[in-house]
C-alpha cells in the first residue's frame, strides 16, 4: 500500500533538489518505516548528488541523503543509515533494514545526532575501527581544523592519544584547538613546503596514527617528513587515508615503503560494512550526549531545500534538513 510524503527530490545529477511529494511504499518483511525528523547534508550526499561519488547513481529522478534520525512506528528514536541510492534518506518517511538502526536515549537531540553520526563516520569509526588506537599512542591530523578533522583529534584524546599533532590552514583554529588541548602541537600548512616538512619531521616522525583528510601534495610532503626523521623503521605506522580535500591522488616511491613499517588504509564505504560502521557508532553515543563530542549545526527546513542547498555549500557547520 502506497502512501505520501514530503521529500528531497534530484532529477538530474548536479541539479538542485527540490521539495515535492512523493510516493512511499509498505515497508517489507526486514524493513521498519521510520517516522524522519532530521537528516545532515553531509559532503558524501553532495557529492553523490554532484556525481563526483565512487557510489554511483544508475537512476533518476533521486532522494538524496544516506542517514538520518526519526522515530519508530512505537515512539522510540533511532539512528539510521541507508546507502541505496537513488532511494535516499531526505523524506519525511523512509523504510529501512531493521539491521540498519542502532536505538537512541529519549533524551539524544535528533538535530546534534542527525549532524554528528557522519562526521563520527570520518573520526571516530576511522580510529577505533582502521587505526585501532592504543591508549599511548602518538596521532598527527591532516585537516585538523575542518569539523571532521577536530573531531578526530578530539576523538584520539579521548581515546587515550598521549600526543596529537594537527595541521591545518586556518591559524585561528589551530591556535583555539591547542588552548583547549585538543591537540599539542598545531603546524600551519602554508605555501612554504619546505618549511612544512621540516616541522612534520620535527613533531610528528614518531606518529603511531595519522588521520588524513587532505590526500594531494601535503600528504606526500608529510610522508617524507616522517620518512626522514623516523628513528626506528620497524614501528608500525598506520596511515588513515579518509578524505582528499587537498587532492586526489599522490606521487608514492615504492622505497619509502619498503624501508619503514607503513601501512596505508583507506576508511569510507565499501572498506568498513556498513554493520561495523553501526557497531562503532554506537559506542560514541555516550560521548556524544555527555558533550564530550560536539558539533556547530545550522538547520534549514526541507520546504527550502532548493533555495538553500547552494547557499550553504561553504557553510562551516555541518547542516541538518529538518522535516
Amino acid at each position: 500500500m502506497l502512501c505520501q510524503a514530503h521529500a528531497a527530490v534530484v532529477k538530474t545529477i548536479g541539479q538542485t533538489p527540490i521539495c515535492e511529494l512523493v510516493d512511499v511504499p509498505s515497508p517489507t518483511t526486514n524493513q521498519i518505516q521510520v517516522q524522519v525528523i532530521a537528516v545532515g547534508i553531509h559532503q558524501i550526499v553532495r557529492s553523490i548528488v554532484n556525481g563526483q561519488h565512487y557510489t554511483k547513481v544508475k537512476t533518476l529522478p533521486m532522494i538524496p541523503g544516506v542517514d538520518g534520525v526519526g522515530t519508530l512506528p512505537n515512539g522510540k528514536k533511532v539512528y539510521f543509515i541507508k546507502m541505496a541510492p537513488p532511494n535516499g534518506t531526505m523524506s519525511q518517511l523512509v523504510n529501512v533494514d531493521k539491521d540498519m538502526m542502532i536505538p537512541l536515549p529519549d533524551n539524544a537531540d535528533p538535530i546534534v545526532f542527525a549532524a554528528i553520526m557522519n562526521a563520527g563516520l570520518a573520526s571516530w569509526t576511522a580510529i577505533t575501527e582502521r587505526a585501532q588506537i592504543q591508549s599511548g599512542e602518538t596521532v598527527l591530523v591532516l585537516g585538523v581544523t575542518g569539523s571532521s578533522g577536530q573531531m578526530a583529534a578530539t576523538s584520539a584524546r579521548l581515546l587515550g592519544a598521549k600526543h596529537v599533532i594537527g595541521v591545518g590552514r586556518n591559524q585561528s583554529i589551530l591556535d583555539q584547538l591547542v588552548k583547549e588541548g585538543t591537540i599539542d602541537v598545531s603546524i600551519s600548512l602554508s605555501d612554504d613546503l619546505a618549511q612544512y616538512q621540516e616541522l612534520i619531521a620535527k613533531e610528528a616522525a614518531d606518529a603511531d596514527i595519522v588521520m588524513d583528510f587532505l590526500w594531494g601534495k601535503p600528504t606526500e610532503i608529510a610522508l617524507a617528513g616522517i620518512h626522514s626523521r623516523r628513528k626506528n623503521s620497524e614501528q608500525r605506522l598506520r596511515w588513515i587515508q579518509i578524505g582528499q580535500m587537498a587532492g586526489t591522488t599522490i606521487q608514492l616511491p615504492g622505497g619509502l615503503l619498503r624501508s619503514k613499517n607503513i601501512e596505508m588504509i583507506g576508511s569510507g564505504l565499501g572498506s568498513i560494512s556498513l554493520k561495523q560502521m553501526l557497531k562503532s557508532l554506537e559506542t560514541m553515543i555516550p560521548m556524544v550526549i555527555q558533550e564530550k563530542l560536539t558539533t556547530s549545526v545550522l538547520e534549514i527546513s526541507l520546504t527550502d531545500i532548493e533555495k538553500k542547498w547552494q547557499e550553504t555549500t561553504d557553510a562551516k557547520e555541518r547542516v541538518v534538513v529538518v522535516m
